[in-house]
């Protein structure tokens, strides 16, 4: 009895598991991978020398072209994020400061089993 009980358990697990798949709804293998950077973050740029740093941002994800709020993220004290994401285009916006830093909002495509890799820049400001 209990053996019969485990192989209906089973099969009713390994069922929900390949609708799941069917449906999308699996674990997702694509998305955007990012760095986020702020610059400059010295007085006075000497040539050779990079006066630019990672940048801890909050950024909010939005599906194209209907706007809908997917998601916020913040990238790492290392400047880098990463969000599992669905195939598609997104709108990616960065929080500003007021009135820096700031940053412009930028379009990502998102394709089947892939992560995309953005680079966000800040401007701080500093001239």
């Amino acid at each position: 009895m209990r053996k019969w009980s485990l192989a209906i358990a089973l099969a009713v697990v390994s069922i929900a598991v390949t609708a799941a798949a069917a449906a999308g709804t699996g674990p997702l293998d694509s998305g955007i991978v990012g760095e986020v950077r702020i610059a400059p973050t010295c007085p006075v740029e000497r040539p050779g020398r990079v006066c630019e740093r990672p940048y801890q941002a909050t950024i909010t994800i939005r599906r194209e072209p209907t706007h809908k709020l997917v998601s916020r993220v913040q990238s790492s004290a290392t400047g880098h994020f990463k969000i599992a994401l669905a195939p598609g285009r997104y709108l990616l916006q960065p929080q500003n400061g007021h009135p820096y830093p700031r940053s412009s909002p930028l379009l990502a495509t998102v394709h089947r089993h892939r992560y995309t890799s953005v680079q966000i820049s800040y401007d701080s400001g500093i001239r």
